[in-house]
């Protein structure tokens, strides 16, 4: 059997490596184009994979600033290349794949679940699992809200004042929104982390399972 030399050892050994990384991205690649927008928090990329993004709920087709929301997911991905980070629960029961995603903007990566909160694209979506983001993703929804801004102020009564229903969960699980002019709206504070929810129509709180609180 014919020697091999230490530099040629050493090439070989080089040569494997090199073919092997670029098959590995080849074969899984970090990054994805984004072929589709489903709507406000949804896509489908070239590998036929649909994703949802982690912690952010856009409103339903037909509802207020659905077609809102979609427009500025598509503005922002649609034929773009995106990032991938998955958390511990990986797709949910509509077959979807869960993830944060990160789109490639020059030098910076825009978080997109945090970028389309931050727009009032969507409200906070309570995601009892995955919690890697949650803090940053709490802030980006409370945030918009403050500031009027997107679906909060578009989908709210009176637009100046934005969306004020307040949507509780007591210490019992039971679900209670309350108007401003009812007697425990001052003292009612909003924990979006605990499954609390602001909401812009009484309607929009009963279809999400709240009761109306005591005037």
């Amino acid at each position: 059997m014919p020697k091999v030399s230490r530099s040629k050892a050493l090439l070989l050994i080089l040569s494997l490596f090199i073919f092997g990384f670029f098959s590995w991205q080849f074969l899984f690649p970090s990054s994805f184009t984004v072929i589709e927008v489903v709507d406000g928090d949804t896509i489908k990329l070239n590998d036929g994979r649909t994703i949802r993004y982690i912690g952010i709920d856009t409103p339903e087709e037909e509802k207020c600033f659905a077609q809102k929301a979609k427009k500025i997911n598509s503005d922002l991905v649609l034929g773009k290349k995106v990032r991938l980070e998955r958390d511990i629960n990986e797709m949910d029961r509509f077959g979807r794949y869960l993830a944060y995603v990160y789109l490639q903007d020059g030098e910076e990566e825009i978080f997109v679940n945090e970028f389309l909160l931050a727009e009032g694209a969507g409200e906070f979506f309570l995601d009892t699992v995955n919690l890697r983001y949650q803090n940053l993703l709490v802030q980006a929804a409370e945030k918009a809200h403050e500031e009027n801004k997107g679906l909060w102020h578009e989908c709210a009564f009176d637009p100046k004042k934005g969306c004020q229903i307040k949507g509780n969960v007591d210490r019992l699980d039971k679900r209670w929104y309350h108007l401003p002019s009812f007697r425990h709206y001052e003292t009612t504070e909003i924990n979006l982390e605990h499954g609390d929810r602001w909401f812009c129509t009484e309607e929009d709180a009963q279809t999400a399972g709240f009761e109306r609180a005591r005037e």
